[in-house]
């Protein structure tokens, strides 16, 4: 009898055994998976901050050979090139920004690619049929007087400049170089000198308002400020901005250098949306409503201008605007751009009043409730006559702009660029 149940207890004992491993892979593998799922997430993590890297490098090749193009286009297309091979080898973006960046990178070398055969029709003189008949010895002092004019023309020199280009004109008036030579003299003058007036102006203007600022600022000592007038005052700067809306608006102060020549439009889009290194959208209905497909070409050359100022321009042909919505910028038609409306509050009771709504002291003098609405008045009339005149309701636009004394606020509803200029600054 015992030897007839042994294979009844062998096959228990082989169930038992199984049980018991199926066991231990149950609880291990729970913990494999945790592990591979760890190691995942730190592939993603590095591979995120190597295409970070990445970006901003090529952003820094972008911003340099920029700054290079004037005066060593050479240089300049020779690191764009190099940056595109290594931009071909990359792994770490993803294949549709990386197809983006290519489309900008090749863009970028077309145009210091012309800018580069300029400057070499500008070094190599143009023949002409009655320049064979010069002599060798005219040949090399007109050449000797071209390189002398350059040499003025770089060192700032323009009114020499000019000059010797005159004379050098008078001397060989059928030379074609000696033609170029001096309309390109004559150019760099007026321009030199326009910049030289711009400048004073602005200088003069600067010290205008240096001036105005500090008549129309009190003594010290003579203005009573409550103790509560610092906490006031934060209240009034706590504009309802969000992190990234900040950082938007810091990105389209950014100073830029551009040079486009017949640049597709999507590409001119998206150098700039790199070298402030911000998404920019584009409205496919706006764009085609203003008949602009992506590849209309683009012609613009600008050095050291806000990147909000290229992008109005650039947009501004076509009828488009472009608006901070939902942390973006996003490009879409003026009149929409209009009508996306915003109503945020502007508290400004520091400015208005630092005793309450019924009394403002300086001094031994009150200002009374009255006063308080007039000076509320003359914010507002500011507000309306120097952020964007054409948007408010007064001047036949939709944004309004009203007091609310029981906040000692002002609320306005407009677009969002308004409230961008009004909280970068001017109430801030």
């Amino acid at each position: 009898m015992r030897w007839k149940t042994l294979p009844f207890v062998r096959s228990l004992l082989v169930a038992q055994g199984i049980l018991a491993a199926g066991l231990v892979l149950a609880t291990r593998a729970p913990a494999q998976s945790d592990a591979k799922d760890d190691l995942l997430d730190r592939s993603r993590r590095l591979l995120e901050v190597q295409s970070q890297k990445t970006e901003a490098d090529l952003r820094a090749v972008l911003t340099e050979a920029q700054r290079l193009s004037a005066s060593e286009p050479a240089l300049a297309l020779q690191k764009l090139k190099d940056a595109l091979a290594k931009l071909d080898d990359d792994t770490t973006l993803t294949p549709k920004r990386k197809e983006t960046l290519t489309r900008v990178f090749k863009d970028r070398i077309r145009v210091a690619e012309l800018a580069e055969r300029s400057q070499d029709t500008e070094k190599t003189p143009a023949r002409h049929p009655k320049q064979d008949n010069q002599s060798d010895s005219q040949k090399d002092e007109l050449q000797r007087s071209l390189d002398h004019i350059r040499t003025l023309r770089k060192d700032g020199k323009m009114e020499e400049a000019n000059q010797a280009a005159k004379e050098l004109l008078s001397k060989y008036p059928s030379n074609t170089s000696a033609q170029a030579a001096a309309r390109t003299a004559a150019a760099a003058e007026f321009l030199a000198n326009s910049r030289s007036l711009r400048n004073d102006s602005r200088q003069r203007t600067a010290a205008v308002s240096r001036d105005i600022d500090r008549s129309a600022t009190p003594s010290n000592g003579e203005v009573e400020f409550p103790k509560d007038f610092q906490e006031r005052t934060k209240n009034r700067a706590a504009v309802n901005t969000t992190a990234k809306e900040k950082a938007i608006l810091k990105a389209l102060n950014t100073p830029v250098t551009v040079d486009f020549k017949n640049s597709k439009f999507q590409d001119v889009i998206d150098t700039l949306s790199t070298l402030i290194g911000q998404p920019i959208l584009l409205d496919q209905g706006a764009m085609e409503e203003a008949k602009i497909t992506y590849d209309t070409p683009i012609n613009l050359k600008v050095k050291n201008v806000t990147a909000r100022t290229i992008l109005r321009k650039i947009l501004g042909e076509f009828s488009l605007a472009y608006m901070i919505k939902e942390e973006t910028i996003q490009v879409t038609s003026a009149l929409k751009a209009r009508e996306t409306m915003i109503t945020r509050s502007y508290n400004v009771a520091d400015i208005l009043d630092t005793g309450g709504l019924d009394t403002l002291r300086f001094g031994n003098q009150a200002i009374s409730a009255v006063q308080i609405v007039q000076n509320t008045n003359a914010i507002i009339d500011l507000i309306q006559t120097s952020v964007d005149p054409d948007s408010w309701k007064k001047n036949g636009g939709q944004g309004t702009i009203a007091f609310n004394p029981s906040t000692m606020s002002i609320i306005i509803r407009n677009n969002a660029e308004v409230h961008s200029m009004l909280g970068g600054g001017l109430l801030k």
